[in-house]
């Protein structure tokens, strides 16, 4: 009896496919990946980064674990969403397909970036303001305020 292997790359997909796989735009998958909020890539193809389905499944269930949500009504959810994104796509107003995106997934990720964000952004804001007042006490600084 012989045995059937999948493809390992069948079953990963390409940045933009996984952000429509989750449900959320691709800039938000981007940012996530960035602060290391978010599913990790498994591979580059080139420039693009790869994820395995894999991957985004237990992402998913890990945020809406998070957030409490039973897993039946996330199981609910995302049977919903996979039917939305199989229907053919919906045209806008110009003709163009409308964007797909999971209000839920939405939420979730938001709080994501949010949670591991917030502490990078406080930094930043430290580090500016130390910066700030190191410059304020400098000769370079008084000439600009006399030309103010």
């Amino acid at each position: 009896m012989a045995t059937v292997h999948v493809f390992p790359l069948r079953r990963m997909l390409p940045l933009v496919d996984a952000a429509l796989y989750l449900g959320i735009p691709a800039r938000r998958l981007r940012m996530l990946g960035l602060l290391h909020a978010g599913p990790r890539p498994a591979a580059r193809n080139g420039r693009t980064l790869m994820y395995r389905v894999e991957d985004l499944d237990r992402y998913v269930t890990q945020l809406y674990g998070r957030a409490r949500i039973s897993a039946g009504e996330e199981a609910r959810q995302r049977q919903e969403w996979r039917a939305r994104i199989a229907a053919p796509p919906v045209r806008d107003a110009r003709g163009r397909p409308a964007r797909l995106i999971d209000p839920c997934m939405q939420a979730l990720t938001l709080d994501a970036l949010v949670s591991s964000g917030g502490p990078l952004g406080l930094k930043l804001l430290f580090a500016s303001g130390l910066g700030l007042i190191f410059l304020s006490h400098t000769p370079v600084m008084w000439r600009l305020y006399a030309m103010l």
